[in-house]
């Protein structure tokens, strides 16, 4: 055994038995002098010792030189975030041992993870891309708040990263999941400014269609997570307000309108929970109750079903609704154009013809026997121009329709 390199902190050695070279350190303060065993060569492959909580050897295959990837004293890796994934995050006990190639391709082969050269290479040029743009994103974010409470300093303001490598890898399903329907909207906006670059007017439909699927879907996808939570936390009707106000024109697109009632000047004094526009004009008034509310009640004398008492009362409310709408239709539709009418646009064109009410109340939990959901059919189309939506329909109506752009997809 001989030394061959000596550093600040380390002496190399070199033993060589027959065809088998083995290189040692040992470490100049160690008083016992010991020497730790780095790698072995032959003329096929190098064994490197490797210090893993699973893998215990690095086998470099046919080198012609060692590879620069692998600190030559022992350490593993030279890249610290490669070398500590392999050493303490893969616990794998279906792998015990790297073998890194130049002519082999990626692949997994009994317990060894074998690994090309070139996608070693490119990974670590990946990951030094992505130090450089965090970095990066660090000094653009303290240039942003600078630039924010003295603004005539000289830094271009709410500077961005622009790495495209960095934008492009991290678009992947994991983050889809973490996007909020809004979040989409912002993505979306910029793919169809992306898209203008194509000249092609088949390209840009196939693309913004695509991209506008998407995000129906993801939008369908929280509003069903946050409508299953209210149905199960039975909210005050005012939370139930607010949800359909946010969402209503989203997932139901017979509408593209949401009116504010209470500011247009129609000369009533009680107003629809929500008043909604369709594609063609004609108004719905939407009227909502609690998930919980009573449906229907019991009358002994004549061993029937009719409505309960909330019920009879929203009913009645949604009828004065409606018939003061025909009485006043012309009047609402002036007035609603009047409101909603802006500097650049002109006032919403509506129908007020026959408007229909749709009640958002109940849950067919409560109709657990064959006659009471007969009597409930029978009393709910009894109403002329009256709709019943339970709470639990609506749901369903939602999945169905996320299972059906899901497959037209």
């Amino acid at each position: 055994m001989k030394q061959i390199q000596e550093t600040k902190k380390l002496l190399i050695f070199e033993e060589i038995k027959g065809k088998v070279t083995s290189i040692y350190r040992q470490n100049k303060e160690d008083e016992k002098n010991e020497k730790v065993l780095i790698y072995k060569r032959d003329g096929k492959q190098i064994e490197y010792e490797f210090e893993g909580e699973e893998i215990k050897k690095i086998i470099v295959d046919n080198p012609k030189d060692f590879p620069n990837f692998i600190s030559p004293f022992g350490y593993g890796f030279s890249e610290n975030s490669l070398n500590n994934f392999f050493k303490y995050s893969l616990k794998s006990k279906e792998i015990d041992t790297l073998l890194l190639s130049e002519d082999k391709k990626s692949t997994k082969k009994g317990k060894v993870l074998i690994i090309s050269y070139t996608d070693i290479e490119q990974l670590i040029t990946s990951i030094n891309q992505e130090q450089r743009a965090c970095n990066d994103t660090k000094k653009i974010l303290i240039k942003n708040l600078v630039v924010e409470i003295f603004p005539s300093i000289n830094f271009d303001f709410t500077e961005t990263n622009n790495n495209k490598d960095l934008i492009l890898r991290n678009l992947n399903d994991k983050l889809i999941e973490k996007l909020t329907a809004n979040e989409i909207e912002q993505i979306g906006k910029f793919y169809v400014k992306a898209t203008r670059k194509f000249k092609a007017s088949h390209i840009i439909k196939k693309m913004t269609a695509g991209l506008l699927k998407n995000a129906q879907i993801l939008s369908l996808q929280e509003i069903i997570q946050k409508y299953e939570k209210l149905l199960n936390d039975n909210p005050t009707e005012s939370e139930w307000q607010k949800f359909f106000d946010e969402y209503i024109t989203l997932f139901d697109t017979r509408y593209v309108h949401k009116i504010d009632y209470k500011n247009i000047a129609t000369g009533i004094t009680k107003y629809p929970d929500i008043v909604l526009v369709d594609i063609y004009g004609y108004v719905d008034f939407y009227e909502l109750k609690k998930c919980g509310t009573p449906l229907i009640q019991y009358d002994k004398s004549h061993k029937t079903w009719f409505w309960s008492k909330e019920v009879s009362m929203v009913v009645s409310q949604v009828s004065d609704y409606l018939q003061k709408s025909k009485e006043n239709a012309l009047s609402y539709a002036k007035a609603i154009k009047d409101e909603t009418e802006t500097e650049t646009e002109e006032g919403l064109n509506v129908n007020i013809i026959n408007p229909r009410a749709i009640i958002v109340i109940g849950h067919t939990n409560q109709l657990d026997t064959d006659k009471k959901r007969n009597q409930f059919k029978n009393l709910r189309e009894s109403l002329k121009d009256i709709e019943f939506v339970l709470y639990d329909e609506l749901l369903e109506r939602l999945k169905n329709l996320l299972d059906t752009i899901k497959i037209e997809k």
